[in-house]
């Protein structure tokens, strides 16, 4: 397909259904070149294996905001047991 014979407004139109962002500014070329792009990086996308889904959960995982608090908690017992100790 022929990038050339679309008008600027249909080659913004494109590059926004495949979710890139063209100003109207941009000339024609580099509306192509970022279409051209796009197509060459979904092609490369498609060659690339994915990871096993339980490694990118791992990867992808905060930190819940109760650790912090757990932590807090066992270092206060843990210096409440050592002053039991030492003073009892």
């Amino acid at each position: 397909m022929s990038l050339n014979k679309h008008t600027k407004a249909e080659l913004i139109e494109m590059l926004s259904s495949k979710g890139i962002d063209a100003k109207l500014s941009m000339k024609k070329a580099e509306l192509i070149e970022l279409l051209e792009g796009s197509t060459k990086t979904v092609i490369d996308e498609t060659n690339v294996e994915t990871p096993e889904p339980t490694a990118q959960k791992e990867a992808n995982t905060k930190p819940s905001a109760a650790q912090p608090a757990l932590l807090v908690v066992g270092v206060f017992v843990v210096l409440a047991v050592l002053a039991w100790v030492i003073l009892g």
